[in-house]
């Protein structure tokens, strides 16, 4: 099944076969650097997730049936039904906040929102992970013109670490508040039990999968909303790698943003779980399950199961030319799935991300487009 421009599949088919358009022969010198970076670091992990994290023959079957919640009919014909809190009445939440630190022009304050998420029936969930996190950069002087919401990738969630890799510091000084979200599961909210940042996201249990991906979506949703409310300005998403495809998916199912950029973003976690699967020795085992079946299982999160809910022009897709963890297809699928917009294609990879400058500049350029800056 091809990957055309918009509307929603009954089954999400294998990604295109593509590749980012032709570069200059210095790009593809730093393509070729990153992309053996992330394959290196790529094979590492295997190892240890393969020991940490890879199920054995005897959980297989429990690993099948994690997934047929998820596999109703119904919730695939309409899939926005699992983010059904989104079309009820939300109360505004209790906020407590506490001052950081000062910073240029502005100062940090820590927001902590009390969440009133109530995961999906039927899906056999973990206990949601508290209070919504947010790292609050807002100017003294005069209003800003937007807040850029940014979410951070996976095994992240320090918000002082994050701010780098999400490049605050460019968008503070360009004239916008940020917010740096804590992922459910990740950072401070981690729980005791897990064995690293962000565990949630990498098991391969479906529902407890599908089930952090919604409350994240949740968590996105509620500080979208209060800080539009508290700063009567618009508010827009930015995220990289897990952050990206969040926000990819967000697009999808809120549409008061005033943009949505998803940096280095896969689209499918059944395609990314198939591809580092067959990296281990459990991928030759009888009875794990196909690619097919993890892209369905996955299916009802996934940005291209859900047509884009705001303006076209108010999205943009930023890739690697050389990601090996996220292949160049996710973002032309998303691309083309959100009606031939345009890619930034920066020169790095996943975990060598040259080019930083070039898409901060492609991003600023994007956003003064929008009259955002």
């Amino acid at each position: 099944m091809g990957w055309g421009a918009g509307g929603q599949r009954p089954e999400l088919g294998e990604l295109p076969r593509a590749r980012p358009p032709r570069a200059a022969w210095a790009d593809r010198l730093l393509a070729e650097l990153g992309g053996a970076v992330d394959a290196t670091i790529l094979c590492a992990a295997a190892v240890v997730v393969e020991r940490a994290l890879i199920p054995t023959a005897a959980d297989l079957a429990e690993l099948r049936a994690s997934s047929e919640p998820l596999l109703d009919p119904a919730l695939h014909a309409a899939p926005r039904r699992f983010f059904a809190f989104l079309d009820e009445p939300a109360p505004a939440p209790r906020v407590e906040t506490r001052t950081v630190r000062a910073i240029a022009g502005g100062r940090v304050l820590e927001r902590r929102l009390r969440s009133a998420y109530r995961p999906y029936v039927g899906a056999e969930p973990k206990r949601p992970s508290g209070p919504v996190l947010l790292e609050h950069w807002m100017h003294e002087r005069g209003r800003a013109r937007a807040t850029a919401l940014l979410l951070h990738g996976f095994g992240m969630g320090r918000p002082r670490l994050d701010a780098a890799a999400l490049l605050a510091p460019r968008w503070f000084e360009a004239g916008l508040d940020v917010a740096l979200l804590v992922l459910p599961h990740h950072g401070a909210r981690t729980p005791v039990e897990a064995r690293l940042s962000g565990q949630a996201f990498a098991v391969p249990h479906v529902a407890r999968l599908a089930e952090a991906v919604r409350e994240a979506i949740h968590d996105v949703a509620l500080s979208a909303r209060w800080l539009r409310e508290a700063s009567d300005a618009p508010v827009g998403l930015l995220g990289l790698s897990l952050g990206g495809y969040l926000t990819a998916l967000a697009a999808g199912l809120l549409d008061d943003l005033a943009f949505a950029v998803p940096m280095a973003a896969p689209v499918c976690m059944g395609d990314l779980a198939w591809r580092f699967f067959r990296r281990t020795k459990h991928a030759r085992a009888e009875g794990a399950l196909t690619a097919f079946e993890l892209r369905r299982s996955f299916r009802v999160h996934s940005p291209l199961a859900h047509p884009l809910r705001i303006a076209r022009e108010r999205a943009l897709v930023v890739a690697g030319r050389g990601d090996r963890v996220v292949p160049a297809s996710h973002a032309i699928a998303l691309a083309r799935h959100w009606g031939g917009i345009p890619v930034h294609w920066f020169a790095g990879s996943h975990l060598a991300p040259f080019g930083r400058a070039g898409v901060a500049d492609a991003v600023t350029a994007h956003l003064r487009r929008l009259d955002v800056l």
